[in-house]
């Protein structure tokens, strides 16, 4: 609908007259009669930035008023253009008048033809118009109305009995349209979302738009779900400076009797608030080498039901009973950095979270790697950070820690040998408050230190046409010292020292001649040497191949040396060319000798040469022997619109009086483009 407004813009420019009155008058024979200026064969007129041609011309100076009489082509730049048989200017009053028009916006195709149109001022009128992108002779697509009125000043414009026709086939009929002709937010109603659910039936939401000033704005969402019950929503925009935006969403929705008894709902109200805000620069400026943030996005939320009854598209569905909010601020300078942070999670399948742990606040210090007195071989860094637990029913935990390497570098035989040392030095402590008298102990403390050793080299060689690259490493950990005291809670984790380890790994590409990488390879092998009943830890092989210009082969498999067999491996097979891209996927994931995980994924697309492309994908579970999740859509393209079909089948989490479930959705959705108009789409939903 936007390019429509830029084009009725553009049939405005045309009309609208210059307070210059320069007119130039080109012609076969051109005759002067006292005022009146008569041209005739081949007339060209110049008047402001607009050309037009005509058979015949006739410019009264007097009252300046010209008109020109067959086959009339006006041109406004390289962009609009009409043609009609009768034109009518007025220009000394800005009155102008066309008869069988015709117009099109050459940069994007679109044409207009009506009756008559005619401009008194402020006001352009056009009477049954014919609007379409598509052939002229028979178009797939057109709009038809019976009459439009705009106003140039209020930049407002009226349309009676808009049809949408498809071929000679009626879509869609509105009685009015009212719209903006600008960019400047405006109130009103915004474009309905409706459906069918085979849960819900018939769903319609008609969002109402309120913006009172340039600063922020107000959507209210409400909505019916004939079979479910009803709700409304609010979502209020805001901007407080140039750099910083925020968000707030809150709603209801109430369910009906029938509906909570048929799905044994727990809850038959749904309700939450969502806070958005982010502002990049608080206390620094974009000139600045230091920088600052900061970020809220806050939930609160009955169920998950509270997110899904307010989903326009399938990406926007909870997929989780898990809701998490987040409060960060951080300062950055080139040296320091400093954070401060807080979490706060709700559990949707749990009847209360009062055990739930909260993190909040979470502050950190950190000092960026550095020189040590100056020498170049001598770095250290050092971060502190302080994390406040809690829970709802009383339970406080405080962990402080201390992260301080320091690090010494130095390279052998000319650089091609690099070698690392460093000491990791750490400590915690944890105080306890409100635990039960049972607990063992009142506090925690650690205190580690590890030696890690890292030599690795970086080598290039060109070969012939090719170009190859190889990094070695071996990573060596020793744990030094190790002091723990009290008692730790399950819930917290603390760094500890790894135990004693090396680690050999080498990387490889190659390139083509081009510089494309056409192989990698990359080995890693674990080697153990305490608090482990096996010497060696799984040998990680990670490849890729690209051959035959289509076709990519990639795997990356771990064997035990204890189970003498693979213990888990992602694997993929490609193949793309300009018309096809089909795509096989395997995963699988053994512990204790038990496989946990086992699934393939098969995807495909096409390309066709008209530009129609089809697409599909299918998620197989190899432990239970199920499809899973699969999905299919082919997308239709003309140069004057475009239609996608689509269905795919997805899971739901809703939660009922036994607990957090979930449940099969099948959606069959629809979308179509009106090139360069825009669109609408549609769901449908069958859940099981």
């Amino acid at each position: 609908m936007y390019r429509l407004l830029l084009f009725l813009l553009g049939a405005v420019m045309l009309f609208a007259a210059s307070e210059q009155k320069n007119i130039q008058i080109m012609a076969s024979s051109v005759e002067r009669n006292g005022s009146v200026i008569t041209a005739t064969g081949s007339v060209v007129v110049y008047y402001d930035d607009k050309i037009l041609q005509a058979q015949r011309a006739r410019y009264d100076t007097n009252g300046s008023i010209l008109e020109l009489y067959g086959r009339v082509e006006m041109m406004e730049g390289v962009e609009y253009g009409s043609l009609s048989d009768y034109v009518r200017l007025d220009l000394e009053n800005d009155k102008n008048s066309f008869s069988d028009i015709f117009m099109i916006d050459l940069q994007n195709t679109l044409w207009m033809r009506g009756e008559r149109a005619e401009k008194i001022r402020d006001r352009v009128k056009l009477a049954k118009a014919f609007v379409s992108s598509c052939d002229t002779a028979c178009p797939d697509w057109h709009l038809e109305f019976t009459s439009l009125d705009f106003n140039t000043s209020t930049k407002w414009i009226n349309v009676w009995n808009p049809v949408l026709y498809m071929k000679e086939t009626p879509l869609l009929y509105l009685p009015y349209l009212g719209f903006s002709a600008d960019k400047e937010r405006r109130s009103g109603l915004l474009r309905p979302y409706l459906g069918v659910s085979s849960r819900d039936g018939f769903f319609y939401t008609q969002p109402i738009y309120y913006a009172p000033d340039p600063q922020w704005d107000l959507e209210i969402d409400p909505q019916i779900r004939a079979s479910r019950g009803k709700g409304i929503y609010a979502t209020l925009r805001f901007v407080d400076t140039p750099r910083s935006r925020g968000k707030i969403t809150t709603g209801y929705f109430i369910d009906k009797d029938s509906f909570v008894e048929e799905y044994n709902l727990r809850n038959r109200s749904h309700y939450g608030i969502q806070i958005n805000y982010e502002s990049p620069m608080v206390f620094t400026s974009s000139g600045s080498d230091s920088h600052d943030g900061f970020y809220a996005d806050i939930t609160y939320l009955k169920d998950p039901d509270y997110k899904n009854l307010q989903a326009f598209t399938t990406s926007e569905l909870a997929n989780s009973s898990q809701v998490q909010s987040r409060i960060n601020y951080y300062f950055n300078t080139p040296d320091y950095f400093t954070g401060v942070y807080a979490k706060y999670f709700i559990d949707t399948s749990l009847a209360s979270n009062k055990n739930t742990v909260q993190s909040i606040p979470v502050i950190q210090l950190h000092r960026y790697q550095n020189k040590l007195l100056g020498l170049d071989e001598l770095h250290y860094s050092a971060d502190y950070r302080v994390s406040s637990f809690f829970t709802a029913a009383g339970k406080h935990m405080q962990l402080q820690e201390i992260n301080a390497p320091l690090i010494f570098y130095t390279d052998f035989l000319d650089g091609y040998l690099n070698l690392s040392i460093s000491e990791n030095l750490y400590y915690s402590y944890i105080g306890y408050q409100n635990l039960p008298s049972s607990t063992p102990g009142s506090y925690y403390t650690f205190f580690r230190n590890y030696h890690k050793i890292d030599i690795y080299t970086d080598l290039a060689r060109k070969f012939s046409e090719r170009f190859h690259t190889m990094q070695l490493r071996l990573t060596y950990n020793r744990p030094s010292f190790s002091n723990e005291k009290g008692y730790i809670d399950p819930s917290i984790s603390v760094l500890r020292s790894p135990n004693e380890n090396m680690a050999l790994s080498a990387i490889n590409y190659l390139y083509d001649s081009n510089g494309k990488e056409f192989l990698y390879y990359r080995v890693s092998q674990p080697v153990l040497y305490e608090k482990s009943d096996h010497k060696y830890g799984d040998i990680e092989h990670e490849f890729r191949i690209k051959f035959l210009e289509n076709y990519q082969l990639y795997s990356d498999i771990f064997y035990s040396y204890y189970m003498k067999s693979i213990s888990g491996a992602t694997s993929h097979i490609k193949y793309r060319e300009p018309a096809y891209d089909i795509m096989l996927t395997h995963f699988f994931k053994i512990v204790q000798n038990e496989r946990r995980s086992d699934f393939f994924t098969v995807s495909g697309a096409y390309r066709s040469e008209s530009g129609n492309n089809w697409t599909a994908k299918i998620f197989y579970d190899n432990l239970d022997q199920k499809i899973r999740r699969w999905e299919a859509g082919v997308h239709f393209f003309r140069h004057c619109w475009d239609l996608s079909l689509g269905i795919k089948d997805e899971k739901r989490p809703i939660l009922t009086s036994a607990g957090a479930q979930s449940i099969d959705n099948l959606v069959l959705y629809f979308q179509i483009n009106l090139v360069p108009l825009g669109g609408f789409e549609q769901r449908f939903e069958q859940e099981f």
